[in-house]
């Protein structure tokens, strides 16, 4: 893994970093391996059509053998509209057929196509190689350890719009304000 460049001694975290450098927090840690992963499988899957959320999607589905949109969306932990644009491009790849459930016709079930099969394949194959390569460079008792804390750090995360960042409960509002650019002090 590369490095950031060290900070020059003596010198102090910019204000508002009480807790370190950025680059030495864990959240910041799994976005550079987020980040690390795209680069790596990208090249592998993209003659596919698929980028690392579609390739997880098409591997889940494979492991499942059918699973909900709902389902996709709590594991996938990304917002249903979301879920639902990658599973209309599987789709439309050829990879995926959605239908109605037999026991709820509200809900729709995603199950893989012979070509979606295929696919899986090949995402399988490479979680599998990079899987292998993280904990090959770990003890079986540091993987243990390490799925623990990042199961307990997820935990640990407040759900969407529950973050306050300032005093009074008035973070939340103006981090919401200077989205939009009024800010009221």
């Amino acid at each position: 893994m590369t490095s950031p460049p060290p900070r020059p001694a003596g010198s102090q975290p910019p204000p508002g970093l009480g807790n370190g450098r950025v680059e030495d927090r864990p959240t910041f840690l799994v976005h550079r391996i987020t980040a690390r992963l795209q680069q790596v499988c990208n090249p592998v899957i993209s003659p596919y059509g698929l980028d690392l959320y579609s390739s997880r999607i098409v591997a889940a589905v494979a492991q499942a053998g059918k699973l909900r949109i709902g389902d996709l969306v709590e594991l996938m932990v990304l917002p249903q509209s979301t879920i639902s644009h990658q599973v209309k491009r599987l789709e439309a790849l050829g990879y995926v057929k959605r239908t109605r459930s037999s026991r709820d016709n509200r809900l729709v079930e995603v199950t893989l196509t012979p070509l979606g099969q295929e696919a899986a394949k090949v995402c399988m194959r490479l979680s599998e190689t990079i899987h292998d390569s993280v904990v090959d460079a770990l003890s079986a008792t540091e993987v243990d350890t390490l799925r623990r804390l990042l199961a307990k750090m997820f935990d640990a995360l407040p759900d969407a719009g529950e973050i306050d960042i300032g005093r009074g409960g008035r973070g939340l509002a103006r981090m919401q304000a200077i989205g939009t650019g009024v800010v009221r002090s």
